[in-house]
């Protein structure tokens, strides 16, 4: 009789240990694959581990809004309505974000929120909460093994969701800081213009074509953000540029067009320690790679990063229909017709096609 209870405690032991190797690993796999990813990444791989690992088929990060008195979707797979918002009352959302703990709920259709999740039978909630607040919630439903969510599906989303809460906050953070660094060095890069009448405008116009045109070629909405970033920052090296080369009126010396054109490197310097900001910094530093390898580093075809890729033909269409001091504008149909000439020898040809598509689009040719 010892013996059996020996065995079943042994049994229980294993089976608790097992529960915590589980859960540790879960937290352990999370800090590193979240690490360094925007708000909108770790929403999409949040919501992919919570699938994978509660084994649902449904699943949603939904946001606090900021007035504390509506939830709203931010991120969500399965059969989950990606517009859905819910405001404060009594349903099972916001049970489990005013008590923050975990809630579920296997009667969804009774409750308030019934109408806008009639489709699912049960939900598991857990709140995500930063270290001072409450960020929003976790929601899974649809459990393939079974229509009921038990006590590890609760302990392994409370872990995806303790992560989630400090990796989010930590975004939130990074993009405060981000957005005053950006600003900062726009100021410099204001300033950089603003001593030469050649280069006022320049870096604005620049990033419109090069969003636009990313637009164009179908990026997702950090992509573009990142071309933005590239785009603003991209002639932020010519701070190193004398200020007689930059306004020569004439042909450049040999010597002055191999100082001129240290600018990408000298970009690339000025931001390397932003360790999150790696490929707008490999944009920047490439963006006057020739397609055919004949740039400044050789780099040959998708061996330069697309980033730059799309950088280098918004740069050079403003820079051709721009006065320079030492030559005219080109008119807007001569430009084309240049690039158009040099796709799959300075430009990516599919880049042009997407530039050409822009261009007649938004009716540039006048």
């Amino acid at each position: 009789m010892e013996r059996s209870n020996l065995e079943q405690d042994l049994n229980l032991t294993i089976q608790e240990l097992a529960s915590v190797y589980e859960e540790l690993s879960l937290l352990y796999r999370l800090s590193e694959v979240l690490s360094g990813l925007s708000i909108e990444g770790i929403c999409k791989r949040i919501i992919d581990e919570a699938i994978n690992t509660i084994e649902v088929k449904t699943a949603a990060v939904l946001f606090l809004h900021d007035n504390g008195e509506e939830l709203y979707t931010k991120s969500s797979r399965g059969n989950w309505d990606s517009n859905l918002r819910f405001k404060q009352d009594d349903g099972v959302l916001w049970n489990s974000i005013k008590t923050q703990k975990p809630y579920v709920s296997h009667n969804v259709s009774e409750s308030k929120h019934g109408n806008s999740l009639s489709s699912l039978k049960s939900l598991l909630i857990c709140p995500m909460i930063g270290k001072n607040k409450v960020l929003g919630a976790i929601v899974v439903g649809d459990k393939v093994s079974s229509e009921n969510f038990y006590s590890n599906d609760i302990k392994l989303l409370g872990a995806i969701a303790f992560q989630a809460g400090l990796s989010i906050e930590n975004a939130y953070l990074y993009r405060e800081l981000e957005e005053l660094l950006l600003g900062t060095i726009r100021s410099l890069v204001r300033a950089l213009e603003a001593t030469s009448k050649w280069s006022a405008g320049h870096t604005e116009r620049v990033t419109k074509y090069a969003m636009d045109i990313g637009k164009e070629m179908g990026f997702d909405a950090e992509t573009i953000e990142k071309l933005r970033m590239s785009s603003l920052l991209h002639d932020i090296g010519k701070i190193g540029t004398p200020k007689e080369i930059l306004d020569k009126a004439g042909k450049l010396t040999k010597e002055e067009y191999k100082e001129i054109s240290k600018h990408p490197i000298m970009g690339a310097e000025i931001l390397r320690d932003l360790k999150q900001f790696t490929e707008i910094v490999e944009g920047i530093k490439y963006h006057h790679e020739h397609w055919d390898g004949s740039g400044l580093f050789g780099l040959k075809g998708e061996q330069i990063p697309l980033l730059a890729r799309v950088l280098s033909v918004a740069d050079a269409f403003d820079a051709m229909t721009s006065d320079r001091p030492y030559r005219p504008r080109k008119s807007k149909e001569d430009t084309i017709r240049e690039m158009m000439e040099f796709s799959g020898i300075q430009f990516d040809p599919l880049i042009i096609e997407a530039f050409l598509r822009w261009v007649d689009t938004f009716n540039l040719l006048y």
